[in-house]
């Protein structure tokens, strides 16, 4: 599939490791609610929106982007946990603009806090994959070749690897609406 916009959204982690699944989640909210046709739907993330997601939230966000239109070059993936190897390396390949990075961040502050992170300037290790590889260093290399990389993160309350364990913890999901507003306004949605 090509990879060919001008604005990448990108949500990486795992959604079988609660909090972790939070970047593919938000990516698959963006992609049903804009009518995405770009990627394909996973479908434990489809079943978990329908059935387990907390339905104010959900209105709370489909009211977010009624009536918006997603503006021509960008493009939602779901980037899974292979984004730091397999898919930031592709950033040579096309010319994008702006790479806008949604999963979890460990920081200092309450789980469910969204910020906004400049790879140049994050502390190495703070941005740790949850299966071990670094990914600032992919991250920092894309932003220094004429790409906007701005990564949105939430800190999240429960990551239990090895254990399964879908969904999202309270204050995560509680977080998603801010972090679509935040989106929005990157891609300069109205």
């Amino acid at each position: 599939m090509p990879y060919d916009s001008d604005v990448i959204v990108i949500g990486c982690g795992n959604v079988l490791f609660k909090d972790d699944g939070y970047g593919p989640i938000v990516i698959n909210l963006l992609q049903k609610l804009f009518n995405d046709k770009n990627d394909y739907y996973d479908p434990a993330v489809t079943d978990f929106v329908e059935n387990e997601f907390d339905k104010d939230i959900l209105k709370e966000i489909e009211e977010k982007v009624a009536n918006k239109t997603l503006p021509d070059g960008v493009q939602f993936v779901d980037g899974g946990t292979a984004a730091p190897t397999n898919f930031f390396p592709l950033y040579s390949e096309y010319d994008w603009k702006k790479l806008i990075v949604i999963d979890v961040v460990e920081f200092n502050a309450e789980p469910g806090t969204v910020d906004v992170f400049d790879p140049s300037v994050m502390q190495q290790g703070k941005y740790d994959n949850p299966h071990g590889m670094t990914v600032e260093d992919p991250l920092r290399e894309i932003s220094q070749n004429k790409c906007e990389v701005v990564i949105v993160g939430c800190k999240p309350a429960e990551v239990p690897t090895p254990d399964v364990d879908m969904g999202l913890t309270e204050p995560v999901e509680k977080a998603i609406p801010k972090t679509i507003d935040i989106i929005l306004n990157e891609i300069g949605v109205k």
